[in-house]
């Protein structure tokens, strides 16, 4: 997925979401970005398979609980389909299995109903300039789930570390932690746009997508 290039204004939105009551609540949302639109929008996975695929959006936002399937294959295929759109799920399911499963089928980043529109907002921001926002509850708990199955190091895993700037180190120390882009932002006294940037740099160097795999890959080289 291209997730280090950053989208035009005029983000293009696809929804696949079976509850009219959060149809409305993005479209409320997008009154704070008019420069953004829903392109389209699907009910169910038999709908959003055939439409889906052909829409010209740039970020997918897809639940897990579809009536007629999971949404974790829709992420499969859109992830096959559209690799040059940015998926982020939108869903009630707070769980690390779920998130799991959906960051391994594709998804970008991971976002719990109940966030207001600002932060549904920001989560698309942090998206389309190649973040990967996961709900700092859920962050929190998976990346200590990971720490705690930390694997041993080994001498040659310590030796191919990449070099890390002092800041990227600070910045990877607080995404194991769990902090999103805004708080590690406020923590560090830089901006967010900032914040973004060496996350960037970091997936770059570690060869990685998600912030979970930044984390892994860190652990396993020895840098965390």
């Amino acid at each position: 997925m291209a997730h280090n290039r950053r989208m035009p204004s005029s983000t293009r939105i696809y929804l696949i979401e079976d509850d009219r009551t959060v149809l409305q609540f993005v479209h409320h949302a997008l009154a704070l970005r008019p420069d953004w639109r829903l392109v389209g929008h699907s009910a169910t996975y038999s709908h959003a398979r055939i439409m889906a695929p052909n829409s010209l959006a740039d970020v997918y936002l897809v639940d897990l609980g579809l009536p007629d399937g999971r949404g974790e294959d829709m992420l499969r295929l859109l992830s096959l389909t559209k690799p040059e759109a940015e998926l982020l799920v939108f869903t009630v399911f707070g769980d690390e299995s779920r998130l799991v499963h959906a960051l391994q089928s594709g998804a970008t980043g991971y976002v719990l109903k109940g966030c207001n529109d600002a932060e549904l907002i920001e989560a698309i921001e942090q998206i389309c300039a190649g973040g990967a926002p996961i709900s700092p509850l859920l962050a929190r708990l998976l990346l200590k789930q990971l720490r705690n199955n930390a694997p041993a190091q080994v001498a040659d895993s310590v030796a191919a570390a990449p070099a890390l700037s002092e800041r990227e180190s600070e910045v990877l120390k607080l995404v194991a932690q769990g902090y999103v882009n805004k708080e590690i932002a406020s923590r560090l006294g830089i901006g967010t746009a900032t914040v973004s940037t060496h996350i960037k740099n970091l997936y770059r160097k570690l060869a990685v997508h998600t912030r979970v795999q930044v984390v892994r890959a860190a652990q396993d080289r020895g840098l965390l």
